[in-house]
């Protein structure tokens, strides 16, 4: 079998195909069948402790709005 720059074969000890590598940089034309099977190519939004507390304490109502000008009256 012939070998292809950029994709490697990983084999078990009885030389049963086990895992590919797949470099996405050299073939791009693979992206959109990964997609289509449910891989997600972008990096998901790692949201902080504060961000989630923000996210929940919005959910539940408490939310107070400001006035710039009371803000900036120091």
């Amino acid at each position: 079998m012939a070998q292809i720059a950029g994709i490697k074969v990983e084999r078990t000890s009885t030389g049963i195909p086990k895992f590919v590598t797949i470099d996405l940089r050299k073939h791009t034309d693979v992206i959109p069948f990964l997609e289509q099977k449910g891989f997600e190519m972008e990096q998901p939004v790692k949201w902080t402790t504060k961000m989630k507390r923000s996210f929940a304490q919005a959910k539940n109502g408490e939310i107070y709005t400001r006035n710039l000008e009371d803000l900036l009256n120091v």
